[in-house]
């Protein structure tokens, strides 16, 4: 058999062709992210698969083919056809299971990456405090201006590296606590937002901010009860921001108690008086004041 027609030496052309074309490919998609990179590179790992291994064979006849009576050439033929196919088939399948187990590995890489907040902070943005932290590392105040700088782009597992460090340093770092269950609320893992901020209640119960996240992550797992019982407790610790009591108005709306959904709506509009919601929904809930507050309203859009 001559190196033409081996089989093996055109498998092994075809995957260095594929390999060359596949690199430069890869190398295009990089730059458009790591989802698009890695469902690229599982399409092209299917389909290089199926392009060296999938290649239907002609059936060969023996010499003795001529001799055949036609009943033995139709189930030579025929016998010969029934392995081809299920070879294919077996190729085919085999390439999928494959190609759907290898888009699991990359979504469990893709989805651990993003919520694993305790990779080492990047060290190519200058921010502000860098100078500081230079000078000194365990600077406590500088490490959370820095871990905030980066909370405020976005990037949470930075972030979080630097609050980690804080409590590294200080254990009950009331800011640390807080700002890591913040990030974890960002990330949606509400689990663990719950751990960080009840515990920066447990140790710093004057922290009225923390009241307010134990609530948000209730009100994100559609608890609104509890949601309204410790927003309730920050607002008993002073918390009086407009995003606070209009939640707080809202819930107590929800729960058809109309005197304090009122008072508190009308306290939020103290705080921010272009919320044209509240006036739309005061107007709805005291038709008789309904001109006035529609009219505010107005006045706002």
């Amino acid at each position: 058999m001559s190196e033409a027609s081996d089989p093996d030496s055109i498998r092994s052309k075809r995957f260095l062709r594929l390999a060359i074309v596949s690199a430069f490919l890869l190398a295009f998609f990089w730059p458009l992210g790591k989802f698009f990179f890695w469902i690229f590179a599982g399409a092209t790992t299917y389909f290089a698969f199926l392009a060296v291994y999938y290649r239907p064979r002609p059936v060969q006849a023996s010499r003795s083919y001529q001799t055949q009576s036609r009943s033995d050439r139709f189930t030579t033929a025929s016998s010969a056809d029934v392995k081809s196919k299920i070879k294919i088939i077996a190729i085919v399948v085999g390439g999928i299971i494959f190609f759907i187990l290898f888009l699991l590995m990359v979504i469990g890489f893709i989805v651990g990456n993003d919520n694993s907040p305790e990779s080492p902070p990047s060290e190519s943005a200058e921010l502000p405090d860098r100078a500081a932290l230079d000078s000194n590392p365990n600077d406590i105040d500088a490490l959370t201006n820095v871990g905030n700088q980066f909370y405020s782009i976005g990037q949470y597992d930075s972030a979080m590296a630097y609050y980690d460090r804080v409590l590294r340093i200080d254990q009950q770092n009331s800011s640390a606590m807080f700002n890591k269950s913040l990030v974890y609320y960002q990330l949606k893992n509400y689990s663990k937002s719950m751990e960080w901020s009840r515990k920066c209640v447990s140790l710093h119960p004057e922290n009225a901010d923390a009241y307010t996240l134990v609530g948000d992550n209730y009100y994100a797992q559609q608890n609104n009860t509890e949601a309204l019982s410790w927003y309730r407790q920050a607002y008993d610790k002073g918390a009086n921001n407009p995003e606070l009591l209009n939640m707080m108005a809202y819930l107590y709306d929800q729960q058809n108690n109309r005197s304090e959904a009122i008072r508190l709506y009308k306290e939020t509009l103290q705080q921010d008086s272009s919320l044209v919601a509240i006036y739309e929904r005061l107007a709805e809930l005291e038709p008789g004041n309904a001109a006035q507050y529609q009219a505010l309203a107005n006045r706002w859009k």
